[in-house]
């Protein structure tokens, strides 16, 4: 039995956040290859690039808004977000309560959209507090207390969900080794791992301050410039310097590429997720000095 939960205005905040960003950036985009290379194109590149960035993470989450899901399975109760599920046992359910019954408003440290929190939090009452709930409001959400936390959840009816819970938790028989122990965290930790944000704003650092180079350059730049260089330091080839855009255009693609496939890899490959986003600080690196060698 699958339960769906509360429908809330984080849908559409989440489908509206998507296209207006995505039209930020296909206008961004439109406005920069008609300017003149400069100072101005490089404004609206990046304006592009960081809107793209949001734009995408906006969308994944809004994604795992719609698929959420509540499963009575046969020895559990299933959460399922963004492709991750935890399992919590109804022979480790130790109380099952009313939202009231945290006795403060949703406090989360994770994901907090208007009527959209997947995190952890904390209570006096109650603990530690996992929340995967589509709504503010306590009086729509179910608390399934275990010894580990509590789980703050929201389905669409409250009241029929915890009087089935109630069911099945009494009918449940704990046998060793029947039940698994739960598929993962709370919630996918990329959402508390601070190295995300910090080498995702580093690559666009540095990104950044490559087109930069370029743009204030580019009025001193003659129409043909070396583009590579031989072991002795003599240029091998030659091109228009419209090309030199070509470097940062490649460090732009590496990090979209590394920051999508970090965020499917990080559920099951932490440590190769966050290589991936490490690579693309690296590569921003090397795409700054191979254009400051370049316009040298």
């Amino acid at each position: 039995m699958t339960w769906r939960p509360r429908s809330s205005p984080a849908g559409f905040f989440g489908i509206g956040a998507t296209l207006v960003l995505g039209f930020a950036t296909l206008a961004s985009l439109l406005f920069a290859i008609r300017q003149a290379v400069g100072f101005g194109m490089f404004v609206a590149l990046l304006v592009a690039l960081i809107c793209g960035v949001f734009g995408l993470t906006i969308l994944i989450f809004t994604y795992g808004y719609f698929t959420l899901r509540y499963r009575f399975e046969r020895q559990a109760l299933v959460v399922r977000w963004l492709g991750r599920q935890e399992a919590v046992p109804f022979a480790k359910v130790d109380g099952i309560f009313a939202g009231p019954r945290l006795g403060q408003a949703v406090r989360v440290r994770g994901l907090n959209w208007p009527g959209y929190h997947v995190g952890v939090g904390r209570t006096r009452g109650m603990g530690v507090v996992r929340y995967y709930t589509t709504t503010s409001n306590l009086d729509d959400v179910a608390l399934v207390v275990t010894p580990a936390a509590t789980y703050a959840l929201s389905p669409a009816d409250p009241t029929g969900f915890r009087q089935e819970l109630i069911r099945r938790v009494e009918e449940s028989n704990e046998v060793e080794g029947a039940e698994a122990e739960p598929n993962g965290r709370s919630f996918p930790p990329v959402l508390r791992d601070a190295t995300f944000p910090l080498l995702l704003l580093a690559s666009l650092a540095l990104l950044a301050v490559s087109v930069g180079y370029v743009s204030l350059k580019w009025e001193g730049l003659p129409e043909t410039i070396p583009l590579h260089f031989a072991a002795d330091g003599t240029p091998d080839q030659l091109g228009a310097r419209e090309e030199v855009f070509r470097v940062p255009g490649i460090g732009a693609a590496i990090m979209i590429a590394n920051l999508g496939l970090g965020l499917a890899l990080y559920a099951r490959e932490r440590a190769a997720a966050q290589m991936l986003w490490a690579a693309s600080v690296v590569v921003q690196l090397l795409v700054l000095v191979a254009t400051a060698r370049i316009l040298h």
